[in-house]
């Protein structure tokens, strides 16, 4: 897929207390932002974001370990 996937493809988006998740399914990638409050208005604020994409970290199967790895810690934390 080429050109400006987040202007043409609609993501499935999730928003934590610290963090903005968007998953473009058809592009492949997904978007890993900060969310911050802005000092003087206090409005929640998207930061800088980090991409992965599916592709090159499917050529690299140790990220692909290290995420899962990541995944699986996170899930030992979740309160039920």
């Amino acid at each position: 897929m080429s050109g400006k996937y987040w202007e043409t493809e609609t993501p499935q988006t999730i928003k934590t207390g610290r963090n903005f998740l968007k998953y473009f399914k058809g592009a492949g990638r997904l978007q890993v932002a900060a969310l911050y409050k802005d000092q003087t208005t206090g409005e929640i604020k998207q930061g800088k974001t980090a991409v992965l994409d599916m592709e090159d970290l499917a050529l690299h199967p140790q990220s692909l370990d290290l995420l899962q790895s990541f995944i699986d810690e996170a899930k030992e934390q979740v309160v039920s």
